[in-house]
């Protein structure tokens, strides 16, 4: 544990769904790593009502990311906003204060790089990326297990995605505010059409938009992330498709699958179906290789110390009956938001470097907008058509 004189004081910026469900309770559960002294929302009934909560002062509750970056005096931001979380990063980097950011770190190349000029000017990594399938312990033991192992024939990741209000029906989280300035939304709007317009041209279809920003941005990414975590990323996508065909904006998104190389030539497929009244959210990562065969399943999300199970699958050593097999699992009940948490208390107090940052994070744009390329029945302009 932790001296309390070692403690990282903390603004958490976003106080939605993830953020009560997950993020603030760990802090508070870390009191040992952590200090929450200052909250942001556009909301004003949420941000007071989360703020007395948590025991947070008056005068450090935020309307404004970017002032309380400035003036909230933490060592840390913890970005949940939605959308691109590019500018408020940079400028918390400018001002020496560290980042824990969420998905997605942002929406184009050029403001990744922007964040990786600003981090090098510091000297030290000072952004954490924070996807927590990289942090789970049984994708650390499938890592582990990997190694030795040069003849991975196949990578599949499936997805089962049920609705967002049924994966947070146990949460107990605060109804949807209805309290936000239409002024300050409709400017948030505006930035975030600018920055799509960089990423895929102007004038590309609202639901070609919605598709990148909300699908592969807001959700498949983090499973390129996984697959770049344990085989260090596709070398090339080959393929995607989305389907049913003719998405409106705001529609359900329906079904993605995304195929290509990873290194040493072996194949993998991501298939992402959005599945709004299916029982429960369900991912499973498997690795078949000449020898067996690896799957890791993962639980629910946002349900915290929910076991992740690696399951083994091997020939039985010589000299048992012919065609045997031996079946092993390992089975996680740690908190891979609580592991990635502590990760982002190590960089901030000894520098230690993240599994993944701003290089990771811009990798995964890279993908991101290679995959929106393939899916697009429409000309781009932007940095996705050279991606």
């Amino acid at each position: 544990m932790a001296a309390v004189t070692d403690r990282v004081t903390l603004a958490v910026a976003g106080l939605g769904a993830v953020a009560q469900s997950v993020h603030l309770p760990l802090i508070a559960r870390r009191w040992d790593l952590f200090e929450l002294v200052a909250v942001c929302d556009l909301s004003p009934s949420l941000r007071a009502a989360v703020g007395e909560q948590y025991g947070v002062a008056d005068e450090q509750r935020y309307a404004d990311a970017g002032r309380m970056v400035a003036e909230s005096g933490a060592d840390g931001v913890v970005l949940l906003t939605s959308g691109s979380h590019g500018d408020v990063a940079l400028q918390a980097l400018r001002a020496g204060v560290a980042v824990f950011c969420e998905k997605p770190l942002t929406f184009t190349v050029a403001e990744a790089d922007a964040l990786a000029a600003a981090e090098r000017e510091l000297g030290r990594p000072r952004l954490l990326l924070a996807y927590m399938k990289e942090y789970d312990e049984a994708v650390w033991q499938l890592r582990e297990r990997l190694d030795g192992i040069d003849d991975v024939r196949a990578v599949e990741v499936e997805v089962l995605h049920p609705s967002g209000g049924s994966q947070l029906a146990f949460a107990n989280v605060r109804p949807a505010p209805s309290d936000i300035d239409g002024g300050v939304g409709a400017g948030l709007r505006a930035r975030t059409d600018d920055l799509l317009d960089v990423a895929l041209g102007p004038g590309t279809s609202p639901s070609l938009r919605d598709l990148y920003a909300h699908v592969v941005l807001g959700s498949l990414v983090h499973d390129t992330s996984l697959l770049r975590a344990v085989f260090g990323g596709l070398t090339a996508v080959g393929g995607a498709r989305v389907w049913p065909a003719g998405a409106r904006p705001g529609a359900e998104p329906g079904s993605v699958e995304v195929t290509g190389e990873l290194a040493g030539g072996s194949r993998a497929r991501m298939s992402w179906h959005y599945l709004p009244d299916y029982p429960a959210y369900t991912e499973t990562l498997t690795v078949h290789h000449g020898r067996g065969s690896m799957r890791v399943t993962f639980g629910t999300p946002y349900v915290l110390n929910n076991a992740t199970r690696l399951e083994v699958v091997e020939r039985a050593p010589a000299g048992t009956a012919d065609g045997g097999e031996v079946r092993s699992v390992f089975t996680s009940t740690g908190e891979s938001f609580e592991n990635e948490l502590a990760s982002f208390h190590r960089m901030v107090t000894s520098g230690e470097p993240p599994r993944a940052g701003i290089a990771e994070g811009r990798a995964d744009i890279l993908t991101s907008q290679r995959i929106i390329r393939l899916l697009a029945d429409e000309p781009l302009a932007g940095e996705a058509a050279h991606a």
